[in-house]
């Protein structure tokens, strides 16, 4: 029940995000790079807390090896995101590590509906949610309402 109301939460949250902002947000690159770094220490978090959960069901061991796996990688793949932009590297030098990010949320979101994941460690994602919502704007334009209307 609570995944459901979590689930709920995020779409609602990303949705109004998106609704928000429908171009391209000026690029100010402390700003990003603060951003990225809130998503690093939130990954980081994450991981931490998944890492420090035990393994009580053991048909749930695959599942769970591969989330922590995709969860490492995200961990990974925003830290590198954060160097690239505390290096001053600009919105077209690290797009493809800002979309790596995004893909791997994604694998994440997905791969842990099928595990059993405690409630407190599935708390952890909103604060990776918060800080990829700041991010996208910078990397991201969102359709116009009259552009979703024509899909």
């Amino acid at each position: 029940m609570f995944r459901q109301i979590v689930a709920a939460a995020a779409a609602t949250f990303a949705i109004t995000a998106g609704a928000a902002s429908a171009e391209l947000a000026t690029w100010d690159q402390k700003r990003v790079a603060k951003y990225a770094g809130e998503l690093t220490v939130a990954t980081a978090d994450l991981r931490k807390s998944f890492d420090a959960i035990g393994m009580q069901n053991v048909a749930q061991q695959n599942a769970r090896y591969q989330v922590k796996d995709t969860i490492k990688m995200l961990d990974v793949a925003s830290g590198g995101l954060a160097e690239a932009l505390a290096n001053g590297k600009g919105r077209d030098e690290t797009m493809p590590r800002y979309k790596r990010v995004e893909s791997l949320r994604r694998d994440a979101e997905l791969e842990g509906r099928s595990a059993d994941i405690p409630d407190a460690v599935f708390e952890k994602v909103f604060d990776v949610g918060n800080a990829l919502i700041k991010l996208r704007p910078y990397y991201v334009a969102e359709p116009t309402p009259e552009e979703k209307q024509a899909e």
